[in-house]
C-alpha cells in the first residue's frame, strides 16, 4: 500500500501588533537571517574578551646634565654624578648621562652643550633634544665657606621650564651623598605628577572587624552566713571572775578550819593549853561551812561564765519592709524572720 499523502501546515502569520514589539534580532530570525546575527554577536564577544588591557605608561626618561659645581673638586663632581644616576635608575627611570652623548659628538657640537647656561630654557631644550628624554636634571654642587650647597633642579625637556627644585645649604663632604638622595626624593614625585599625573590611589583595605570583648567569667563568691549574735558572751567574764574570787575565799576558810581541827586534835601544847575547846570547835565548824559555801558559789560562777561564753547565739533578723498602693488606700508590711 502506498503512503498516505502528507499535508504541510500553513505558516503562521504574525500580526502587525505582535511584530511591533519583537526586537530586531527576532525579526531577523523570522526572515531567515539568524545565522548571520549569531555569528556577528559571537565575533563581537570574542573581540571583547581578547581586547588587551590598557598598558601602563612608560617610565620617565631623564638626562643627567652637567652639574653646576662652582669650586667643587673634579673627583667629588664625578662621584656625585655617578651617585645621582644610580639613584634615578633605582627608582625606575630611564637614565641618560651627558657623558654618553658628548663622547659621540664632535668638539664643535660638544662644547656648546657642556658650556651652556643650564638655567636658560634654550640650553635645557638643547640638552633634552640631544638626549631624547622627557626631563633634564641638573645637580647643584657649589662649594661655599660653610660647606657645599647641594640639591637638584628638574626641567621639562620640550620647553625648558623648571618643574621643581630642592636645595640644601651648608652640607659637609661626608653628608654629600645623603643630601643628594634627599633632593632626588623631593623632586621626583613632583615631576612624576607633572608628566604622568598623580599615582593611582592604593586600594582601601577593609577595616578589620572590631575585636570581640571577652569577659572572663569569675566564680561567684559563696554567700557568707551572717555571724550569729551572742549578746551574753561579752559579759561571761563577770561570773567567771566572781567564781575565781569565791574559790580563793573558800580556800582561806578551808585552811582556817584545818588549823583549828589540828589544834583540837592535839589538845593544845604544854606552853599553850586549850582554854575554850568548845569555842574553838564552833569556830572551826563555821570556817568549814563558809569554805564549802564559797567553793560552791565559786564553782557556780565558773560554770555560769562558761555557759554564757558557749551559749549559741541568734541569727540577725532578716526583715524587709514592703509597701503597696491599692484602690482606696495603701498597705505596709514586713516580711522575713523576726528574732
Amino acid at each position: 500500500m502506498g503512503r498516505p499523502p502528507t499535508t504541510r501546515a500553513p505558516p503562521r502569520r504574525v500580526s502587525p501588533e505582535a511584530r511591533a514589539v519583537i526586537p530586531d534580532l527576532a525579526r531577523r530570525s523570522g526572515r531567515g537571517e539568524s545565522d548571520w546575527v549569531w555569528i556577528s554577536l559571537l565575533a563581537a564577544l570574542t573581540l571583547a574578551t581578547q581586547a588587551p588591557a590598557a598598558a601602563p605608561p612608560p617610565p620617565l626618561s631623564v638626562l643627567v646634565a652637567p652639574p653646576d659645581a662652582a669650586g667643587a673638586p673634579s673627583h667629588v663632581v664625578e662621584f656625585a654624578q655617578e651617585h645621582v644616576a644610580e639613584q634615578l635608575r633605582a627608582r625606575g627611570l630611564v637614565v641618560v648621562r651627558i657623558e654618553d652623548i658628548t663622547r659621540k659628538l664632535s668638539a664643535t657640537k660638544r662644547r656648546p652643550l657642556l658650556r651652556c647656561n643650564r638655567t636658560a630654557p634654550s640650553c635645557i631644550r638643547a640638552l633634552g633634544a640631544a638626549g631624547k628624554t622627557e626631563l633634564v636634571l641638573v645637580t647643584e654642587l657649589g662649594q661655599l665657606l660653610s660647606g657645599y650647597r647641594t640639591g637638584a633642579r628638574i626641567y621639562t625637556a620640550n620647553d625648558g621650564a623648571l618643574v621643581t627644585e630642592h636645595l640644601i645649604p651648608g652640607v659637609s663632604e661626608d653628608q654629600l651623598l645623603d643630601s643628594l638622595t634627599q633632593s632626588i626624593d623631593a623632586v621626583l614625585p613632583v615631576a612624576q605628577t607633572a608628566l604622568r599625573g598623580p599615582p593611582p590611589a592604593p586600594p582601601q583595605a577593609e577595616p578589620p572587624p572590631p575585636p570581640v570583648a571577652v569577659v572572663e567569667a569569675k566564680p561567684l563568691a559563696p554567700e557568707l552566713e551572717p555571724e550569729p549574735i551572742r549578746p551574753l558572751r561579752r559579759w561571761a567574764w563577770l561570773p567567771a571572775a566572781g567564781g575565781v574570787a569565791l574559790a580563793g575565799v573558800g580556800t582561806v576558810f578551808y585552811l582556817q578550819a584545818g588549823d583549828k581541827y589540828s589544834r583540837l586534835d592535839k589538845g593544845g601544847t604544854p606552853d599553850a593549853p586549850l582554854d575554850n575547846a568548845d569555842g574553838l570547835a564552833s569556830s572551826g565548824r563555821r570556817a568549814q561551812t563558809l569554805s564549802r559555801v564559797a567553793f560552791g558559789l565559786g564553782a557556780a560562777g565558773l560554770v555560769a561564765g562558761a555557759v554564757m561564753f558557749l551559749l549559741p547565739g541568734e541569727l540577725p533578723a532578716k526583715v524587709q519592709p514592703s509597701a503597696a498602693v491599692v484602690p482606696g488606700g495603701g498597705m505596709v508590711g514586713l516580711s522575713g524572720t523576726l528574732p
